[in-house]
């Protein structure tokens, strides 16, 4: 289930772990596209004109330099519109601690919009282009924003005409192992010259709003047959869903020339990708039949999160800390951690061997891969003295935590002296209090009346809270980067 990360905003890659989903961002115009077509709005000649077609996108990167080569290819056969556009940027990165700031500049641009027998082109001296933007990474999660501005000018013909395109941009988005999303808004302020007659002159605004997500959907299909060693399985779907909004306030013609009034309106187009399907193993786990989290457990266990050979769970036990360190990594689906084989010293003759994180997880414990992975990744910790107590069991308080943690959201909690609104909130740990209280912001947990903070967690419990989890991840982070930015 690892994926391959999209080549822009590279400086997102630089933090975010590679099982994260990524989306595919078709350059910096404002377009939409998916494995063969690309297509974005222009307003040059006083409408709204969609063109579609292919864009080519070529990264280099070295040091922290990062060089985009971005080549259009558009049309429109209906209006006779043809457009071909090369933008050359760099970018500049610097890096501090779980941080990247990014300035990107204009280095080479060209471009030649052809509608009927008229050229609009311009050229390097006549585009001016710069963004900034900022990154910030949480264990498993990146959230990053941006702004830029520009201006460009048209030269039509012989220089007659002209028309300036002024355009303030700004983009959010984030990344995680779950779900991707990036939205852009580009705010257009476009001016129409003719320096033979002034009456002709123009001018309009535009706006376009593109959002683009990448989601993994999980579904359990049962099979028809009665005749068969399984009842059903879990099958992921990944997929990109791109939506392209925009309005307009333009100037209104009649037989090709300028008249009274104003043309407003809006519209909008999608485009989405194929799905890429995979099905799961199917676990051998039994004794989890008529319990409430039973398809949470099925559906872990379907990614080795649980163990996927085992017929007897014991979703009444307790999980453990290692047990639960796997439950994240490979449910977050997470590069596991693999020992390197130790090279040879030729002076010494000797091996140099990397010794594990804690002196209480030896390389033959069953998650130690899992352990030295979210430890790592600064998702878990030991309990001091350089101990982990893989064996040991997990506290409610403690699951909730780590989720959080993932999130990066602990330091959204309020300052002062609050509470959590569970009757027990005074059982509450102080280093967990930050993180349950989002957690319950966030819908991650649920908003009875006690939490039970001290309560060994059990593997059911933690099944339906990674779940849970999940979902979040699916749906509410995605909601609040697209639906509540574009409506």
């Amino acid at each position: 289930m690892k994926k391959t990360i999209s080549l822009f905003l590279i400086l997102s890659i630089l933090l975010i772990p590679i099982s994260s989903l990524a989306v595919n961002i078709p350059g910096y115009e404002g377009g939409i596209q998916n494995e063969n077509l690309y297509k974005e709005v222009i307003f040059i000649t006083g409408e709204p004109i969609v063109v579609e077609g292919t864009l080519d996108i070529k990264t280099k990167e070295k040091d922290d330099t990062i060089t985009e080569q971005y080549t259009y290819k558009l049309t429109n056969i209906k209006k006779d519109v043809e457009v071909k556009r090369s933008i050359r940027l760099i970018e500049k990165l610097e890096k501090k601690g779980n941080q990247i700031t990014s300035r990107r500049e204009l280095d080479k641009y060209k471009e030649t919009i052809t509608i009927g027998k008229k050229k609009y082109e311009v050229k390097d001296d006549n585009y001016q282009w710069n963004q900034g933007s900022v990154t910030h990474n949480a264990p498993l999660v990146g959230y990053y924003a941006g702004d830029w501005s520009a201006r460009k000018t048209y030269i039509v013909d012989k220089g007659e005409e002209t028309v300036t395109v002024q355009t303030i941009g700004n983009l959010v988005g984030y990344q995680s192992p779950w779900s991707s999303t990036e939205t852009q808004g580009l705010q257009y302020t476009i001016n129409y010259e003719d320096k033979l007659n002034a009456k002709n002159n123009w001018e309009g605004t535009a706006t376009v709003e593109s959002s683009h997500n990448m989601t993994k959907d999980y579904e359990y299909e049962d099979n028809i047959p009665n005749q068969i060693s399984f009842k059903g399985g879990f099958l992921l779907t990944e997929k990109q869903e791109n939506v392209l909004k925009y309005n307009y306030d333009l100037p209104r013609f009649k037989v090709g020339k300028l008249s009274k009034g104003r043309d407003v309106g809006k519209d909008s187009f999608t485009i989405d990708t194929n799905p890429i399907i995979t099905r799961l193993n199917i676990p051998a786990v039994r004794d989890v039949r008529g319990f409430p989290s039973e398809m949470d457990i099925f559906l872990l266990a379907s990614m080795e999160a649980l163990p996927l050979e085992s017929t007897n769970l014991g979703p009444d036990s307790p999980m453990s800390r290692g047990d639960f360190a796997r439950a994240i990594a490979q449910s977050m689906d997470m590069e596991i951690y693999k020992e390197v084989e130790p090279k040879k010293n030729k002076r010494k003759k000797n091996v140099e061997e990397v010794l594990p994180s804690y002196i209480d997880v030896g390389k033959n414990h069953r998650n130690y891969n899992y352990i030295e992975t979210v430890t790592r990744e600064h998702i878990m910790e030991g309990i001091g003295k350089g101990k982990f107590e893989p064996d040991s069991p997990l506290t409610r308080c403690e699951a909730t935590t780590i989720l959080i943690r993932i999130l990066g959201f602990q330091n959204l909690a309020p300052i002062k002296n609050y509470s959590t609104g569970y009757k027990d909130n005074d059982a509450i740990p102080a280093w967990a209090k930050d993180h349950i209280y989002m957690a319950k912001e966030l819908g991650i947990i649920d908003k009875s009346d006690y939490f039970y903070p001290n309560r060994y967690i059990t593997k059911a419990e933690s099944s339906e809270l990674i779940v849970n989890f999940i979902n979040y991840l699916q749906e509410n982070l995605r909601y609040d980067y697209r639906e509540n930015i574009l409506n």
